[in-house]
């Protein structure tokens, strides 16, 4: 029984691409091996892998040794494998010229693990240059609005349907990896849906990175104030919406109370005749 379970095994390992001893996770570091180290443009070549996890890996040729990450490979061609239990698996790559010149490496990238292992390849037939660094990453502020809020609530003129102004908070955080001097804000406030006038802006000066700050700003109704109204514009590149509905209430208990205390008066002042 037990030779006949070695026979199956051996039978089926190299259709697995697994023996006896690989069948478990794949030991060691992810490596690549090409079945030669020099080939021409347009030739195909094979890639093998050894000792990767479980999962996509793509495959693929680039130039300027890979420094500038993908940017430099040939996209189009590149092929995906599929790594199993024994962390091995065989590619082979078409070598379409990559879109930057020579020094070339094959690279190949885990889907999941989001691994990276290159090796050198000399390609002829494709442009030869130096290899040159990676353009510095660029630092940019990026700011994101936290939080707005109306802190005292609508105008006390707003419930008489008057014109009127009411302070808002907006809390702003740069989550970016530069200082944002004196970033431009553009604000305005009116009904929802139409035109609104314009908020006069605050001085921001530099909000550092990192740092959490709280403006405040006048936002103005002209009458007739009733409905929804909304405040939108930008920080920089950050949208601001927000708004509240307001209704003019006091007025409207100006026109009611005076009819309720004109009522309570004629019907306390008018004498009921006995029977």
């Amino acid at each position: 029984m037990r030779a006949a379970i070695l026979l199956v095994w051996a039978l089926m390992s190299p259709l697995l691409g697994m023996t006896p001893a690989s069948a478990g996770a794949s030991a060691g570091a992810p490596a690549i091996s090409l079945d030669r180290a020099q080939a021409t443009a347009g030739e195909m070549i094979t890639v093998t892998l050894s000792g990767w996890p479980q999962g996509n890996v793509l495959i693929e040729l680039c130039g300027n040794d890979r420094r500038a990450g993908s940017a430099d490979c040939a996209v189009s061609t590149g092929v995906t494998t599929v790594v199993l239990t024994a962390g091995t698996a065989t590619a082979s790559l078409t070598l379409s010229p990559p879109p930057a010149a020579c020094p070339c490496v094959i690279a190949a990238t885990g889907v999941a693990a989001a691994t990276t292992v290159t090796t050198p390849l000399t390609l002829t037939g494709a442009p030869q240059a130096a290899a040159r660094p990676a353009a510095p990453a660029r630092l940019d502020p990026e700011l994101t609005i936290v939080n707005t809020s109306l802190p005292d609530g609508p105008s006390w003129w707003w419930l008489f349907g008057l014109s009127g102004t009411t302070p808002l908070e907006i809390t702003i955080r740069n989550d970016g990896a530069a200082p944002a001097t004196d970033p431009p804000v553009t604000l305005a406030a009116g009904p929802k849906g139409a035109p609104g006038a314009t908020i006069t802006p605050p001085e921001l000066g530099t909000i550092r990175p990192g740092e959490q700050r709280t403006v405040r700003v006048e936002v103005p109704l002209e009458a007739p104030v009733f409905g929804a109204f909304e405040v939108s514009g930008t920080i920089q590149d950050a949208a601001v919406r927000t708004g509240d509905s307001v209704y003019p209430l006091g007025l409207l208990a100006l026109l009611v109370i005076p009819l309720h205390l004109t009522t309570a008066w004629i019907v306390f002042s008018v004498r009921v005749p006995p029977p």
